[in-house]
């Protein structure tokens, strides 16, 4: 048995739209994935922005958002979502070497622990490599032991504020490395 997960990102449309809210209603916390607006739970206000984002997002890094989600498929099923965002253009090369753009993850509880994010992961940094993305970042809270694990393992130099938050950077490998 393979302990490495089957593990695929797709587009949100409409339709995983509807399912990544579902999942996130039942087997994650709001506050895991999305702002916390008004009060607490999935209320109106917080179920609008999340649809709203997504499909903001839903144009690409190229879009007017600046970013892309996508859904985590897990051996057929989603498992959760996970963005990328460009932070800062390139300056310094005509191609963008040295871009620089944030990424996100969540997933439900019941996939975690499984492999199931370190795939995503490494599958954004392809996303970024692809787009001349030189070096992704990250932040989490100080808590957050499981993303710490994730990021470190993919790479990542992690530096812990004293805001009680961690910041995380990978450099994203060309195809030469």
């Amino acid at each position: 048995m393979s302990h490495s997960p089957d593990v695929r990102l797709v587009d949100v449309d409409e339709t995983v739209l509807d399912q990544l809210l579902e999942l996130a209603k039942r087997d994650a916390s709001p506050d895991e994935v999305a702002p916390p607006l008004g009060g607490p739970g999935w209320n109106l206000e917080r179920t609008a922005w999340f649809f709203s984002y997504h499909r903001a997002a839903s144009h690409g890094l190229n879009g007017e958002a600046g970013e892309k989600t996508w859904g985590i498929m897990a051996g057929g099923i989603l498992a959760g979502s996970i963005r990328l965002r460009r932070m800062e253009p390139g300056r310094g090369e005509p191609n963008g070497a040295d871009a620089v753009a944030e990424t996100g993850i969540w997933l439900g509880r019941s996939f975690r622990s499984r492999g199931i994010g370190s795939a995503a992961l490494r599958l954004v940094l392809s996303e970024a490599r692809a787009a001349g993305i030189a070096r992704v970042t990250a932040r989490t809270l100080i808590g957050n032991l499981g993303a710490q694990r994730l990021l470190a393992g993919a790479g990542a130099v992690l530096t812990h504020d004293d805001g009680g938050a961690v910041t995380a950077a990978v450099v994203v490998p060309t195809d030469s490395q």
